[in-house]
């Protein structure tokens, strides 16, 4: 993959790390590991999009690359940093070379989901989280290990 997480990672914004510390005063991240969390996030999500293009055989790519109820604060951060719309489009077209669109799920889209689809996405999911960033970001985005 062209993107490297380092690099991705030595981007800050002062002003989105105070708004979040300010709106969001009892979450357990704080500011610069949310903001940390979000990018990772987003790196993991180029990376399956490329992966599953250069891979389309391969259905171990086969799932939702998204944020889940578990990973509610990295979506706050999320949402902190859209306000600041100059600094997020400028860190897309800079860091990630596209505009990176925050789109939530709909009732309709969910209610179309099985149950054991959703477990076999979710499942595939949490294995590539873990086998792309380790046992320490699955635990800090889900608190749960993959045995």
């Amino acid at each position: 993959m062209s993107l490297e997480l380092p690099l991705l990672l030595q981007y800050k914004n002062i002003h989105v790390l105070d708004r979040y510390s300010k709106d969001f005063p009892d979450n357990k991240m704080t500011a610069e590991e949310a903001f940390e969390e979000l990018v990772k996030f987003f790196w993991l999500s180029l990376k399956h999009q490329e992966e599953k293009l250069c891979f389309p055989e391969n259905n171990e790519f086969d799932f939702i690359c998204g944020i889940h109820s578990e990973m509610k604060e990295i979506d706050d951060m999320w949402h902190t940093f859209l306000l600041f719309t100059k600094d997020y489009i400028s860190f897309c077209q800079q860091y990630l070379g596209r505009f990176f669109h925050h789109s939530p799920n709909t009732e309709t889209e969910a209610e179309q989901i099985t149950q054991n689809d959703f477990e076999l996405d979710f499942s595939r999911f949490l294995s590539y989280v873990y086998d792309s960033l380790g046992e320490e970001t699955l635990v800090k985005w889900f608190g749960v290990l993959i045995e």
